[in-house]
């Protein structure tokens, strides 16, 4: 486990970060299987960031695994185009905050 991890993507294999935003032994990317594998998070955990839904996972049950995991920072949820974008902010919301973490939607521009 990376001593000074800052950001866990989860379920994006693709994703990339940038060099000026955060050095690469801070950031890792992982499959939703392998979360237990990096528990105990890393106090120095300060973002963690998960798709809506993908084929392993959904977002409700990130919510809960991380949850269960202690992690109380931010969680940010990577979307499509949604017909209804603030109906879901506020269920992903409800449950973030039972779990005492904050959480914000971010649409994916990145597929195109």
């Amino acid at each position: 486990m990376v001593k000074a991890l800052r950001c866990l993507v989860v379920g994006i294999p693709n994703a990339q970060f940038a060099q000026e935003s955060i050095r690469p032994e801070e950031a890792v990317s992982i499959s939703f299987a392998a979360l237990p594998d990096h528990t105990p998070l890393s106090p120095t955990l300060e973002l963690v960031v998960a798709p809506l839904f993908c084929a392993d996972f959904d977002a409700l049950e990130m919510i809960e695994a991380l949850g269960s995991r202690g992690y109380r920072g931010l969680l940010r949820v990577m979307t499509p185009k949604l017909p209804n974008r603030q109906v879901v902010l506020r269920e992903l919301r409800s449950h973030a905050v039972r779990q005492g973490m904050t959480l914000e939607m971010v649409e994916d521009t990145g597929g195109s």
